[in-house]
């Protein structure tokens, strides 16, 4: 009698990220809303370090830090793009980075080219200096707008200062892809590929930690490329992850619970001093990509949550919404000073929920139908 075999480990099959993930839309919302709060005290103070709000100090913490809406951006894109990539490269047509370029480019410049247009002639207003309203245009034009803001601290234009987050994303967008499909055509084994992303998500917060000990300012170090592509990583390796580990369902939904508990105390107890550049930022960037993941797989009690309709739709449009409120808030600030605070700030949520509706159907979803008719993810032959 022969001695019985064991049976051979099941190979994991690649999972594809689905077309239309609705928890998604809801975590981009709340990540714009988190931004779009912190940002009111732009409305009633040109002080940048004004945040009396409210009187209320607990309140005035709630509306504070909205990096850590940025924080999930970074995490989300970073997620999406490396899903999106793995999944284009699995269907093995021709043509992929072009689509993703294409794709990329009908997706963000028509509403980043409408605002520049628009912040031009504020700048005509105001009489502004045109030398470094230019400046501030061409680099946020080619996507280096948070360089910009380091080699010329006191010359870019405040008004587009929040474009500092988009360089940071297209710069990763012009070298991401090539490097991961580089690995992959390599045939790198997947766990391979994650050890090297966790190791690269390492050193660039050890680097941070570094030049921080070091006397860098603090703002260098929250919009440098160098000091917070980690996020951006950190969504990568989660998509790596989502494609070629089986996570159980529970441990999913007590990890994101625990995680978004984690991000909570640290919005409220350790957003301002030195934890968030000594690896704060990438503590943050794993706990949200643990929900991330959790809600990618439906496995989050939050979810409830996540896909309520008006927080989806907020996520759907949160592009604009994030593009056109700094620009209509600064100006607020600079000409509407009078009646309460809660008054302006009322005002000021009717105006960019206007701009950005407008935004949406009139420059973004054209650009979008053309997106998907033209250059959308070809299925497999």
């Amino acid at each position: 009698m022969s001695a019985p075999q064991s049976a051979a480990p099941a190979t994991i099959v690649p999972l594809d990220l689905p077309g239309h993930v609705p928890a998604l839309d809801g975590i981009r919302g709340i990540a714009v809303l988190q931004v779009f709060v912190a940002h009111f005290h732009w409305i009633v103070s040109t002080d940048p370090y004004f945040n009396a709000v409210t009187p209320w100090h607990w309140l005035n913490k709630t509306l504070e830090p909205g990096f850590l809406g940025v924080d999930i951006f970074f995490v989300l894109s970073g997620f999406l793009i490396t899903s999106l990539l793995l999944k284009d490269w699995q269907r093995n047509q021709p043509g992929m980075f072009r689509r993703f370029y294409m794709r990329r480019a009908l997706r963000l410049l028509p509403a980043l080219y409408a605002i520049l247009i628009a912040s031009f002639f504020v700048a005509l207003w105001e009489k502004f200096p045109m030398d470094i309203q230019w400046r501030t245009t061409w680099h946020a034009l080619l996507y280096l707008n948070n360089w910009n803001v380091v080699w010329n601290p006191n010359a870019a234009q405040n008004d587009l200062g929040h474009l500092w987050s988009l360089g940071i994303e297209e710069q990763f967008y012009i070298i991401w892809p090539a490097i991961l499909i580089g690995l992959v055509a390599l045939k790198i084994p997947n766990k391979v590929i994650m050890g090297l992303v966790a190791i690269t998500i390492s050193v660039v917060a050890w680097h941070r930690d570094t030049l921080w000990d070091q006397g860098v300012s603090w703002l260098d170090l929250y919009i440098r490329t160098d000091t917070r592509v980690d996020s951006l990583l950190v969504g990568a390796l989660f998509a790596l992850i989502y494609r070629h580990i089986r996570i159980n369902r529970k441990i999913l939904n007590y990890a994101a619970s625990i995680a978004f508990l984690g991000i909570v105390y640290i919005k409220y107890e350790l957003s301002t001093g030195s934890f968030i550049y000594e690896g704060g930022f990438t503590v943050i960037a794993i706990l949200a990509g643990i929900v991330i993941l959790a809600a990618v797989e439906s496995a989050w009690i939050g979810n409830v949550v996540l896909t309520w309709k008006p927080l989806v739709i907020l996520g759907k449009v949160s592009y604009g919404l994030y593009l056109w409120h700094m620009l209509i808030f600064q100006v607020m600030g600079r000409h509407f000073t009078w009646g309460p605070k809660s008054f302006r700030i009322m005002i000021g949520i009717m105006i960019v929920s206007a701009v950005t509706a407008a935004s949406w159907f009139f420059i973004e979803k054209p650009f979008l139908r053309l997106k998907d008719r033209r250059y959308s993810s070809v299925e497999p032959s």
